[in-house]
């Protein structure tokens, strides 16, 4: 089993911003900021997971990169999507579950 570096591509990280606003809209900050935590805790998971990890099935994150891969978080709640680039794992995206359906 191949261990890889996690990244964030830049629009992955704007994810992180927007949803870390709406939560402070609709909750408290201290929630905001434990929710994010454990979302970065099982996104770091990808370092080992991603290899095991088969190509999405779905061709909406095949928007995102051509050999995309997804993984679900947070209760099934957000997906992830990424892809493995020789040592890296690029995460790509972070949306609501919902949105990767087609």
């Amino acid at each position: 089993m191949k261990d890889y570096l996690v990244e964030y591509d830049p629009e992955a990280e704007y994810d992180l911003v927007m949803l870390r606003n709406r939560l402070i809209e609709i909750g408290n900050f201290g929630h905001a900021l434990e929710y994010l935590r454990n979302l970065k805790r099982e996104v770091a998971e990808l370092s080992y997971r991603a290899g095991m990890l088969p190509e999405s099935r779905f061709q909406m994150p095949k928007l995102y990169h051509p050999e995309a891969k997804i993984m679900p978080v947070c209760r099934r709640k957000l997906t992830v999507i990424f892809h493995i680039e020789g040592n890296y794992v690029i995460v790509d995206k972070i949306l609501p579950s919902t949105m990767v359906t087609y």
